[in-house]
């Protein structure tokens, strides 16, 4: 039933959006969610290293979401325009913004989630990887609703060309890779206890091998480091040792 209610309330959006109705007040109304609810979810992230980490991530996660899409929709409005749609600047953008809003409304329903973790002890690097995980997959149900947006305008309203889904779908994943570069360059979000308050912290590498970090991190465990053989001797008795068998072998030699 919940599913059936939330396809008529999505199809309605996507008609008025079409038609051009009221789109201002549904750009202010995305535009007002997408930046209320990042900036509750980035300080419930920011919360595991204290309240300065916290605004500081509630400023910032507002930021991610649209500074990726300034830089990102531009290209893909003048590319619709240019394989025939219809769609006039304000809808496309209405579909992308309520597209993105939804992605919020994911985030700030698994709050609670994170707090819990947050306050039953999990260390830094597992809350790392569950907000990874947690913001692509909220970002992946706002593209996919995006495309259903787009699909409908195409079948239902002729007013989007069926080849520009391709391009859709190929501007979804540079969304995400802008994303996960920009969300590199504005990190931390989390914040580590152990390091003092950084509003900006430029590390070397990537988004990609900080992920695999922080996954051997988990996998040995926090505060470990990988184990190597050493000799059961303290290094003086080897050195020892080693210097003896050198004498011997000399007075042998000198027989």
């Amino acid at each position: 039933m919940s599913t059936k209610a939330g396809q008529v309330h999505r199809e309605r959006f996507f008609t008025e959006v079409v038609e051009g109705a009221g789109l201002s007040g549904k750009l202010a109304y995305a535009l007002g969610t997408l930046l209320a609810l990042c900036a509750l979810y980035g300080a419930d992230a920011g919360a595991y290293a204290g309240p300065a980490q916290a605004i500081s991530a509630a400023i910032k996660l507002p930021l991610l979401f649209l500074g990726t899409l300034a830089i990102c929709f531009p290209g893909f409005f003048i590319i619709q325009v240019l394989v025939g749609s219809r769609l006039k600047l304000p809808q496309v953008l209405a579909l992308v913004l309520g597209a993105l809003a939804l992605s919020a409304v994911l985030l700030a329903a698994s709050v609670p989630i994170t707090l819990f973790f947050l306050l039953t002890g999990a260390n830094y690097y597992f809350l790392t990887l569950l907000h990874v995980v947690l913001v692509l997959g909220a970002g992946l149900v706002g593209m996919a609703v995006l495309h259903e947006g787009l699909a409908f305008a195409c079948e239902k309203r002729g007013v989007y060309p069926r080849n520009a889904m391709t391009i859709m779908r190929v501007w979804a994943v540079l969304f995400a890779f802008v994303g996960i570069q920009m969300a590199w360059n504005l990190q931390p979000f989390v914040g580590d206890r152990g390091r003092p308050f950084q509003m900006f912290r430029h590390n070397e590498g990537n988004f990609y091998t900080a992920v695999l970090y922080s996954l051997r991190k988990l996998s040995y465990g926090e505060g470990q480091t990988n184990v190597r053989p050493t000799s059961t001797m303290p290094s003086s008795e080897v050195r020892g040792l080693i210097e003896g068998s050198r004498a011997d072998s000399s007075r042998a030699q000198g027989r």
